[in-house]
């Protein structure tokens, strides 16, 4: 390939990695959806932008979420008629995203799930968003994933402690039987 077909290429790649930055820049609206139509806005995050290609995120959640206090420590639930769904935020690191690290936004936006009037959680019910980047925004598909590298960071090892939840921790959550397996954020 010609030397002028490469600088083509890589500029292209620069101008979308640039168009993707100027994308994120703004307040956009964090969603909790599923396939009947159902959809909850759960927060709002704003995105700047920082240094070297990434982008610094703050998430507020909604008023309308309801505070319980569960197994010691409070949460903000929605509740729905099968499950309700607890966020429980993990800031172990910057809130800092780029085009191939959304890790520290799917550690902000974690739920736990429980029965609708239980007033216990369990952290083997986890619920990981795996983020990806789309056209609209940012989508993350449900995952199930266990709570406990969280709960009791010592069971982690040391060197894997800022970042304990691993791909292979994660189990693709099964869409018929989750309430909302699918954020968004547009």
């Amino acid at each position: 390939m010609s030397t002028a077909r490469w600088l083509i290429l890589l500029s292209c790649c620069f101008l979308s990695l640039g168009s993707l930055a100027a994308d994120l820049a703004g307040t956009r609206g964090i969603w909790l959806s599923n396939a009947a139509g159902e959809k909850h806005r759960v927060g709002t995050i704003v995105f700047t932008p920082a240094e070297a290609g990434q982008t610094r995120f703050k998430i507020t959640m909604e008023e309308t979420l309801e505070e319980y206090f569960l197994a010691m420590r409070p949460f903000r639930c929605l509740t729905g008629p099968v499950q309700r769904l607890c966020h429980f935020p993990v800031e172990r690191e910057a809130a800092l995203v780029s085009r191939g690290d959304l890790v520290p936004l799917e550690y902000a936006l974690l739920f736990m799930r429980t029965a609708p009037k239980s007033l216990h959680i369990d952290p083997f019910n986890g619920i990981y968003y795996r983020m990806s980047w789309t056209e609209r925004g940012i989508v993350g598909q449900l995952n199930d994933v266990e709570m406990d590298a969280f709960i009791a960071p010592d069971i982690v090892p040391v060197e894997r402690r800022q970042r304990p939840i691993r791909h292979s921790d994660l189990t693709p959550g099964d869409p018929r039987s989750h309430w909302l397996p699918t954020l968004t954020i547009e």
